[in-house]
């Protein structure tokens, strides 16, 4: 009997096609793979770096992230004005409790926006005055006692040169408020107001 030699089958039109997309799929992914490797290699991506940045960010009353010039600086506490019979108003202050932060408090500051300023805080009653020596903005102080309630409110000005100007308080006082111009006078606050902080647990035991 004699045995008949046929040629090998071919492979189904659809076999071929599977196998051409797979070789296409590991020839793609291998390019990605030496790109990312040579992208590490060139310092242009972190390979330790997360899909997402989740990092928080500090943002001022208006929304936008703070500036050095402007709005309040990371670490600002609330403080509220209560003028008598009034509608309060929060505002964000810069904390300067020890000598040193005291003596520079917002000198060299092009600006202090609205809403914004700085709190001084001592560690006894004090009736020390303040002047404007290389400041470079109008601010409005305010002296306040231990209780909150406003000693007395000033509006201080820029100064320039020697001999400057002091601003003292009516009394003894155990923080004061620095403000923009007329802040307090638009709030509604003077004499026998109050600005106390909203959370005085969150403000550092003064120096």
């Amino acid at each position: 009997m004699r045995h008949e030699t046929r040629p090998p089958t071919a492979p189904p039109k659809r076999a071929r096609r599977g196998l051409l997309v797979g070789g296409l799929v590991l020839v793609v992914a291998g390019v990605a793979v030496v790109a990312w490797v040579l992208a590490v290699a060139a310092g242009l991506v972190d390979g330790d770096a997360p899909a997402m940045d989740d990092t928080p960010r500090t943002l001022n009353l208006e929304g936008a992230p703070s500036t050095t010039t402007g709005g309040a600086r990371p670490g600002a506490v609330a403080y509220r004005l209560e003028p008598a019979g009034g509608t309060a108003a929060t505002v964000r202050l810069e904390v300067a409790a020890d000598p040193s932060a005291r003596a520079r408090g917002l000198m060299g500051r092009t600006e202090v926006a609205k809403g914004t300023g700085m709190v001084f805080l001592y560690p006894a009653d004090v009736t020390e005055a303040f002047w404007m020596k290389n400041t470079l903005v109008p601010l409005s102080i305010a002296f306040v006692a231990a209780d909150g309630r406003v000693v007395s409110v000033a509006e201080m000005t820029p100064c320039k040169a020697d001999p400057c100007p002091s601003y003292a308080p009516a009394g003894p006082y155990r923080y004061a408020v620095e403000l923009a111009a007329g802040s307090f006078g638009a709030a509604g606050v003077g004499p026998g107001a109050r600005v106390v902080p909203a959370d005085p647990a969150a403000l550092p035991e003064p120096a």
